[in-house]
């Protein structure tokens, strides 16, 4: 009878050290980051353009993002003023995605806020958020590995946004450039 106490003591204590993951955490390669789903900076509205660079095709788009406690709001349109695709992120992690694919898949749609987020937070704001990834950074230039030191994603120019600063995100499948052509600050 102990062996079955001491199985079930064994068995209960490694579920306990395995955290339980909501929605609001998106796997990345071995580790997982917890999404924010409000904007922790001040509110405000940029403009940018992004060229992504994807199997050797190229596409280009404007991208309106309101950043603001309450919410984020993503809405991408070509060079033609077409909307693209639309992404809403609000409290409790409500997501909504629409538009052309693969960005109104909400598994992707996931991975790509979770990119914009690596770019654009703090380095205290991000590390909070990483289980088995380890995010390095030396000035602007951002690297996160998962916990087998396989590198995930390169960030340059973390977390400049102000009009004519240009970030680049490299992801094993993709890149993209994103050029801030307007930054406001919402009241």
């Amino acid at each position: 009878m102990s062996r079955i106490c001491l199985i079930f003591v064994l068995l209960l204590t490694g579920c306990q050290l395995k955290p339980t993951l909501d929605d609001s955490w998106i796997a990345l390669g071995e580790g997982y980051y917890q999404l924010t789903d409000a904007w922790p900076e001040p509110a405000q509205q940029l403009m940018q353009q992004v060229i992504w660079l994807d199997n050797a095709q190229q596409q280009q788009f404007i991208i309106s993002a309101l950043l603001q406690p309450e919410a984020i709001l993503l809405v991408a349109v070509s060079p033609l003023g077409q909307e693209l695709w639309r992404l809403s992120y609000q409290p409790e992690h409500q997501m909504t995605v629409s538009g052309i694919a693969p960005f109104n898949q909400p598994a992707f749609a996931k991975v790509l806020l979770a990119q914009m987020q690596m770019a654009l937070l703090s380095e205290q704001q991000l590390q909070a958020r990483l289980q088995h990834l380890r995010l390095q950074q030396d000035g602007n230039e951002r690297a996160l590995y998962d916990n087998d030191g396989r590198l995930l994603l390169q960030i340059s120019n973390a977390g400049q946004l102000a009009a004519g600063e240009k970030i680049i995100i490299k992801a094993p499948t993709y890149r993209l450039q994103i050029i801030t052509l307007q930054q406001d600050y919402l009241p």
